[in-house]
């Protein structure tokens, strides 16, 4: 982007990389923002952290005529608690995330998804909101919210409703967001006793890895016995994947490593992998089977 694109004010105008004519906007407030890109439609785009959007521009991939700036939306940066029940808003950064006292007390299994997020850098710069809404398969935060029964909050130029996020994907990078639509939160409910979540992910590097396959897991226990369990998946299908059955295999057993292996052969078998340059399909649905073995076991420390 140009210099006089980094000039903050209402609207600018400038050229993108590739030198196409593009127009910055600045709002001031949740609403402005949701009329705004309802009027722009189609040819506008939110910018958050810009990690994924500026790689696009640059990239030449996205040529968008309006750029519709998140940055002074104090509002959306905010994590709190109530009754126990998590609340993170969508331009809060996995750094924030990973320092997060809130976070720490209530939810640790953040900390799995934010310790493989990309690098320091990126993880200042990107958001909540923007991982959400790229609707990426390999996003590791994805994984994690699904098994924890997330709720994403999505203002519109109207109001405001909450979506399950198991419902906000769409198919391959996409979502129910409409133009004029911001996820401004994500909500994840009070942990009660006898319940924990992990993630686990494999790349393909120790850092700066895009994620080969993730596997979320979520049990809980009561009295020794499991009643309830979840897992998702990153990076083996077109989007973030809540497999189903998995609670027919383990509720009512004690979750030992026997039941979690067949749970685990459960999610393999769900998943819709494809050959890349970073893996073949069978590898990761065997990686799937490890991964989902080991966050059920942490999980089920968790749980205790």
């Amino acid at each position: 982007m140009g210099p006089a694109l980094r000039v903050p004010g209402l609207r600018l105008e400038g050229k993108d990389a590739v030198g196409r004519s593009v127009e910055y906007h600045r709002p001031s407030s949740l609403a402005e923002a949701c009329e705004l890109l309802h009027q722009l439609g189609d040819a506008a785009i939110p910018l958050a952290g810009g990690t994924d959007v500026v790689v696009d521009l640059r990239r030449g991939t996205k040529a968008p005529k309006h750029l519709v700036s998140l940055a002074d939306l104090s509002a959306l940066r905010g994590i709190s608690l109530s009754d126990g029940a998590l609340t993170v808003g969508a331009l809060v950064t996995p750094t924030q995330l990973e320092t997060s006292q809130e976070v720490a007390s209530t939810r640790p299994e953040f900390l799995d998804a934010v310790g493989v997020f990309g690098t320091p850098q990126v993880r200042n710069r990107a958001t909540v909101g923007g991982n959400l809404c790229t609707a990426a398969s390999c996003a590791d935060l994805s994984p994690l919210l699904l098994v924890l029964n997330a709720r994403v909050t999505v203002a519109t130029p109207t109001g405001s409703r909450e979506v399950p996020l198991e419902e906000f994907f769409g198919d391959h990078r996409s979502t129910v967001l409409e133009p004029g639509h911001l996820v401004s939160a994500v909500s994840v409910p009070s942990r009660a006793p006898g319940e924990g979540a992990a993630y686990e992910a494999f790349g393909l590097r120790a850092a700066n890895s895009i994620t080969v396959a993730g596997a979320a897991a979520y049990l809980r226990m009561e009295e020794g016995l499991c009643t309830g369990a979840r897992v998702a998946l990153g990076a083996v299908s077109p989007c973030p994947l809540l497999v189903p059955g998995v609670e027919e295999v383990l509720v009512g057993t004690e979750a030992g490593d026997p039941n979690l292996e067949r749970a685990a052969l459960a999610a393999a078998d769900a998943a819709e992998p494809l050959s890349d340059i970073r893996g073949t399909a069978a590898h990761r649905r065997e990686l799937v089977e490890r991964l989902t073995v080991r966050a059920f076991q942490v999980a089920r420390g968790r749980a205790q």
